[in-house]
This record gives structure tokens, C-alpha cells and sequence, in this order.
């Protein structure tokens, strides 16, 4: 059953070296953006739906900066702490972000494994457990990280396997014995105990500066958590099974302890020595915290407020709600942050609880700030922001609309609008003001995944509003001068045929075809794109489907049926461009467009501007800065937004996580697999290596082929990576080999 689950779950990304020339796009952090008449702290951070927090020195100034890894997208915010003592400092550095190693998925914790006072990367392995990183920072070199361990490992008794942790829970890395070196406490494939996991590092080697895991024979403190609720069964009698085997229960408490998910810290919130628990779970709203009355060598669990903190207010966070504990406001006590520990159906805009400590570490009284820690300092809609710039006022500053995916709430699961922001800065020096979060007041609608394009279709000299939706259709409102009038709930071509593109309907109005009408593309669901051609006139416009594959664009992802275009086109020097954002995070380039309107356009970019914003990028461009180059502003599926600025005095080399440059087919694989290689590359003698999860080569050939079949008799089944190098950048895949 674990195979199956890590085929489904296969990595398809690749890094890469590429070096910029005389200037690139960075993100314009310092744009001023404004709520009620203040200035926020980090507008284009891109939004959270469900972030990790850990605490880290990112510049070597020995004040602990914030690493967010958030699992909607698996997206990475790097933040500066600057330390003003009682405030919480953080401002976004997304310099950082390249820094750490490309592809790490599901789950990030940084912890220090080796005593060096420099936090390593603990993540998530498709083989059922953890990776780790080595931080190797130096002065001279700045941040960096170096693979440490591929499978981290444990002893069951005489057996020793991968440290199992799920890919929906966090485990507890903590020095749980006091002996100085790192313990792990996760759930086993059941999820009904808590194991420990003792590092025996110290025990036989003297030093901490190595992971040597042995799971304890006994369930860590006795207790289990209920298979109904977020709640313990205190006094539980257990055994730690070996791989295979299975735990005997009485079958009462059998039926409790069935358990699914669980995101969890260890901590000493009462200052007795011992290491308690806090565990955020699947099966309720609630915080959980259990108390250890045990000891450093023995832990018991005693008690348990299933509501903390019960004194305060109580944390309630749809859905799944995952624990934190550090110093946000650098008063030296550390704070309890909560948030999602999953994305999906989770509470989306109000989703990062602060408690700040008003004790100290040893008593931990928490007190309930707000609900939007960090933030509340962004540019946030909930989840999705299909971004647009336009000139609402018509004060000729360009400004900024975001429809989205939604807003959490109980019924229905998500409430869809649009956001406007009014420039309100000058024509060389934008500056943002939120204006309203319900323009057009379109949340009324009761639809999901609003996407909006203007433009003026009925020649009265305004711009009118057509609004795509997840349902697949097109609504279109009029301008009458003082607002935007419904003129078609249903869109529908001049034979009264509804337009419909299936799901996730994303609008553009521009005159693709040059001939004085705006016409409509349209992206979807699947990664293709629609054209319909205005065939009315200026005054009464008239859309028809010329074709449902517009250039023979495709953004979706290999062996996935989802690609979430995002069109974009532009006019360059006469010549028409088009900007396609996808699922996997990056922006499409495509030309030859004019005078091609049915012909297959062509890609020259597919990580446009090396522009990485994870998942479901959505984008727009427009030189709001009044210095002839455009500025190019993106969304994502996270809820948040990105302003990127040309600069032509950078000059950066750095690895990035990009799309894979080749497909590899079947996966799972048994005989054989195909390799076709991108036929963008550049044509050349390419190393095709494979490699199981230690590292170990088992094949290696050479081909210039586009297509290279790779036969696979003597290779077992496993979990391999696919690395192909033509001497200029690597590209590289996961995949599965199941023999029958």
C-alpha cells in the first residue's frame, strides 16, 4: 500500500544552473501597500494557507530569522528578524529562497542535529520518512546546505528500517532524554502511539554530531490519542511492533486509537524537566496539549486540556491546526503560533494564530494576540489571486484587481470576490491602498475562483468587467459610468451556444486578430487555451470559438491532466507576446502569434524570467514605474501576491527548482522506461544516469536521441531518481519500479 501512495506522489522537478546577463527580475519588495490608511510590513510576501514555521540564522548576525515552508504549493518565505526587543520584526527577504535545496516537499523543520548552533533541514523523503540537510553557513560563503543523510534510520529491535513519519504529520525533534543529542517522537504507520525514537549518538560515539535513532521498546508517556476526536487516552498500556508486526490491544481500546494525521511539538511547558506534547490533529479544531509527569528517562502522561489554552482563548482553526513555538517578538520568552497544518479546506485568511508569552520559558502562560500573525502584513485573499493591473479611476495610474479561489468559510467552503487596490502613488513611484475586498460587491455571486479581464467590448469608453469562475463559464458586466451592470450571468456565442471551457475559466480581452475589437482568450483547467474571435461590431460585440487549443499551448504538468493556464498577451515593439501562468509555478513564454492565429506558437521560455511562485501562477505586466520596462506582477494558489522590478545592475547565479525537461514514462515502471527529451533543449550528447535512493548508480548510458528506451531487467523495485546532464545544466525525476 506504501508503494502505491509514493507512485501517486512521484516528484517531477529538476534543478538547474543558470547564470543571468546584465540584469534580471527581482521582487520589488519595497513598494509601499496600504490597509485603512497604514502602511503594511510585507505586501508581496505571496500569501500562507498553510505554513511551517522554524527559527534560523539566515545572515550570520546571531538574531534567529523565520524559515516558512508552507504546504500549499510547497513554498518557501525567508524573513529577516531585525530584533527590536518586545516586537515582532520580521521583514520579508526573498533572497534567501535560493538557498535552500530545491524540491523538498510535503513537510520542512529546521533543527540543530549536530550542536553547531546553526539549524539543519529536516524534510520529508518519498521513502516514508526524513532528509536531512547539513547547514554549512560561513562567514565568507554565507548559507548553504549540504546532504546529509538520504534515509534517516532507526533500530526496531534487530531490524533496522527508515524512521517512519508520515507525509501529513510533523514530527518532534527534540532532545527528549537531556543527553544532547537530537530525539525524534512520531507516529508509527498506525498513527495511534507516539514512538521515540532515541538518538544513541552520545551513548556510543561521545558527540552529538551524528543521528544514530533506536526506537524505544515502550509507546512514548502511555498514552494514545483517540480515533474520534483530539483528544488522549491517558494510561494506555502499549508495545512498540517491529516492521510487519502488529500491536495487540484489548479490543476497546483498539477501536479508540485508530488515527489519521497529527502535527505535534515537544516541549517543557511547566518547567519540570520533562518534555510535554502539543498535537494539532485531523479530527478537530482544537490544540491539544498532554502533560508529563514522568522523567527525563521514563515519560508518563498525566493530563491533558484539550482546549489550550483553556485559560485564554482557546485555539478553534479550521481545519487541522499545527503547533509552534518560538520567540516571534524577541523578548527573549518564547510565543505559540498556530496555523493549518494541511491545505485544503482549512480557514485561509485568519489562519495564523499569535499567543504571546507573558511568563517566561519555564511557566508558559500564553495570551491570545491576534489571528493573523504575519499576515496580516501581506497582500492576502485567502486562496488563489488571479491578478490584473487596470486603471479602475481612470486617473491614468495603473492599478491592482484580485479575484480568487476564496475565502474560508463554514457554508459554503469558499466565498469568491474581487480586491481592489488603488494606486495611489505617482506615475514613476506606485504606492498601493486597499480599497475594497468585495469590488463590484461580486460575492453575492456564490461562486468560486472569480478571475477577472477588462476591457472596453461595447466601444462607450470605459472598460467593462468579463469574470471567469470555476465552473468553467463566463459572466459579463457592463460599465455604466457609476458601476458594473450584469449584461450576461451566462456568456454565450451568437448562436446562443453558452461558452463554457469545462472548469477554471480565466479571461483575457485583447484584440488578438488586429482588427479594432477585443476578442476573448481564455485559459482552463486542463493547461490549453480557447479563442473566441469578436465577430460583432464595435458597439455589439459578438464572441465565437475559433479553436479550444489556441496555439497548441499546453502548461500542464507530465502525467498530470491539470495545468491552470493563466494568459497573458501583450504587444512588443508591434509584435504580439503571450505569458501563459501554470500549475507548477512558473510562467510560459510564447511567440510567433501574428499572422498564426490557427498555427502552433512557439515556446521560447518555459520558466519565464526564472519567476518561481508555486502553484498556480497567475500573472500580469505593465510598466508602472514610467521607466519603459515592464514590471511583471504574479499570483498564486497560497493567496498572495509578487511585484517583480527589472534590475539591470544584477548580474546572480543561483540553483532553482524549474520543470523538468524531459517526461519518463510508465511511472510506475516495471521492464522498461522511455525517456523523451524536451524538444526545446538544445540537441546534444546527454549522460542519462539512474540512481536508488542512496545514491547508487545502477544504469548509465550516453544518447543524443531524442527518445532513449531504457531497459530495466536487473534493476529491483524501489525508488529511483532519473539524472540526464549534457555538461551545460542537469535535469532530474523520481520514479517507481514495482516488478510484479
Amino acid at each position: 500500500m506504501r508503494m502505491y501512495w509514493l507512485s501517486l506522489c512521484v516528484l517531477l522537478v529538476c534543478t538547474g544552473t543558470l547564470k543571468a546577463q546584465n540584469g534580471t527580475y527581482v521582487p520589488a519588495v519595497n513598494v509601499p501597500v496600504s490597509h485603512n490608511g497604514t502602511q503594511i510590513e510585507n505586501p508581496w510576501v505571496g500569501g500562507f494557507n498553510a505554513p511551517i514555521f522554524s527559527e534560523i540564522d539566515l545572515n550570520g548576525d546571531g538574531i534567529k530569522d523565520l524559515f516558512v515552508f508552507d504546504r500549499e504549493g510547497y513554498r518557501i518565505s525567508t524573513f529577516i528578524n531585525n530584533g527590536t526587543t518586545g516586537q515582532v520584526d520580521y521583514h520579508y527577504a526573498p533572497e534567501y529562497r535560493s538557498k535552500f535545496p530545491a524540491g523538498m516537499h510535503d513537510w520542512v523543520l529546521l533543527k540543530d542535529f549536530n550542536c553547531d548552533g546553526k539549524e539543519d533541514i529536516f524534510t520529508y523523503s518519498y521513502s516514508g520518512g526524513m532528509t536531512v540537510y547539513r547547514n554549512d553557513f560561513t562567514p565568507q560563503n554565507g548559507l548553504q546546505f549540504t546532504l546529509a543523510y538520504t534515509l534517516v534510520n532507526s533500530k526496531y529491535g534487530s531490524i533496522t528500517a527508515n524512521l517512519y513519519v508520515a507525509s501529513v504529520n510533523l514530527p518532534a525533534l527534540t532532545d527528549v532524554d537531556n543527553d544532547g543529542d537530537l530525539d525524534v517522537l512520531t507516529f508509527p504507520v498506525s498513527g495511534s502511539f507516539v514512538e521515540f525514537h532515541r538518538n544513541k549518538a552520545v551513548e556510543q560515539f561521545g558527540v552529538c554530531d551524528t543521528l544514530v535513532y533506536q526506537l524505544d521498546p515502550s509507546c512514548f508517556g502511555n498514552f494514545g490519542l483517540s480515533g474520534f476526536a483530539n483528544e488522549a487516552l491517558l494510561n494506555v498500556g502499549c508495545r512498540m511492533a517491529l516492521p510487519g508486526d502488529e500491536v495487540h490491544l484489548e479490543p476497546d481500546v483498539a477501536a479508540r486509537v485508530q488515527h489519521a494525521g497529527s502535527c505535534m511539538i515537544a516541549l517543557d511547558i511547566d518547567g519540570d524537566g520533562d518534555k510535554d506534547l502539543m498535537n494539532g490533529d485531523i479530527l478537530g479544531n482544537n490544540m491539544l496539549l498532554v502533560v508529563n509527569g514522568g522523567s527525563t528517562s521514563g515519560a508518563t502522561m498525566i493530563a491533558q486540556d484539550d482546549s489550550f489554552p483553556s485559560y485564554d482563548d482557546p485555539v478553534d482553526l479550521v481545519t487541522f491546526p499545527g503547533p509552534y513555538y518560538f520567540d516571534a517578538n524577541n523578548d527573549g520568552h518564547k510565543d505559540f503560533v498556530v496555523a493549518p497544518c494541511i491545505s485544503g479546506p482549512s480557514e485561509n485568511y485568519n489562519n495564523v494564530l499569535y499567543y504571546t508569552n507573558t511568563t517566561n520559558n519555564t511557566t508558559n502562560i500564553f495570551s491570545f494576540i491576534k489571528k493573523r500573525f504575519l499576515v496580516d502584513g501581506m497582500m492576502e485573499v485567502g486562496s488563489g489571486a488571479n491578478v490584473v493591473f487596470q486603471d479602475v479611476d481612470k486617473d491614468g495610474l495603473v492599478d491592482i484587481v484580485v479575484g480568487n479561489y476564496g475565502y474560508y468559510t463554514p457554508t459554503p467552503p469558499f466565498q469568491s470576490g474581487l480586491a481592489y487596490y488603488r494606486n495611489v502613488g505617482t506615475a514613476t513611484a506606485p504606492s498601493f491602498e486597499l480599497v475594497s475586498q468585495d469590488f463590484a460587491s461580486l460575492m453575492q455571486l456564490g461562486l468560486t475562483g472569480l478571475s477577472p479581464a477588462f476591457g472596453d467590448i461595447d466601444s462607450d469608453g470605459d472598460d467593462d468587467l468579463v469574470l471567469g469562475n470555476s465552473d468553467g463559464t463566463l459572466l459579463r458586466y457592463n460599465n455604466n459610468g457609476t458601476g458594473y451592470v450584469l449584461a450576461q450571468p451566462s456568456m454565450t456565442t451568437s448562436n446562443g451556444t453558452p461558452i463554457d471551457v469545462g472548469s477554471n475559466s480565466t479571461p483575457q480581452l485583447y484584440d488578438v486578430n488586429k482588427d479594432g475589437k477585443l476578442d476573448l482568450v481564455v485559459g482552463e483547467r486542463t493547461g490549453t487555451l480557447n479563442y473566441y474571435e469578436n465577430t460583432g461590431t464595435p458597439s455589439s460585440p459578438a464572441f465565437n470559438l475559433v479553436t479550444s487549443s489556441f496555439g497548441n499551448v499546453l502548461v500542464n504538468n507530465a502525467f498530470s491532466l491539470y495545468g491552470y493556464s493563466y494568459p497573458f498577451m501583450y504587444d512588443s515593439a508591434g509584435a504580439t507576446q503571450l505569458l501563459v501562468g501554470a500549475v507548477n509555478g512558473y510562467i510560459y513564454k510564447y511567440t510567433n502569434i501574428d499572422n498564426n492565429l490557427l498555427g502552433n506558437f512557439t515556446l521560447v521560455d518555459s520558466m519565464y524570467q526564472r519567476i518561481y511562485e508555486p502553484q498556480r501562477i497567475t500573472v500580469a505586466s505593465r510598466d508602472i514605474t514610467g521607466d519603459g520596462i515592464r514590471e511583471i506582477l504574479t499570483g498564486n494558489y497560497a493567496g498572495g501576491l509578487t511585484l517583480y522590478a527589472f534590475d539591470s545592475t544584477t548580474s546572480i547565479q543561483e540553483t532553482i527548482q524549474q520543470e523538468a525537461a524531459f517526461q519518463l514514462y510508465p511511472n510506475p515502471a516495471a521492464d522498461y522506461i522511455m525517456i523523451r527529451i524536451d524538444e526545446t533543449a538544445r540537441p546534444a550528447m546527454r549522460e542519462i544516469r539512474i540512481v536508488d535512493i542512496t545514491g547508487r548508480e545502477v544504469l548509465k548510458v550516453q544518447s543524443n536521441s531524442a527518445t532513449v528506451p531504457l531497459q530495466l531487467d536487473n534493476v529491483s523495485s524501489g525508488i529511483y531518481r532519473c539524472i540526464i546532464s549534457d555538461g551545460r545544466v542537469s535535469s532530474s525525476k523520481n520514479f517507481v519500479i514495482a516488478k510484479p
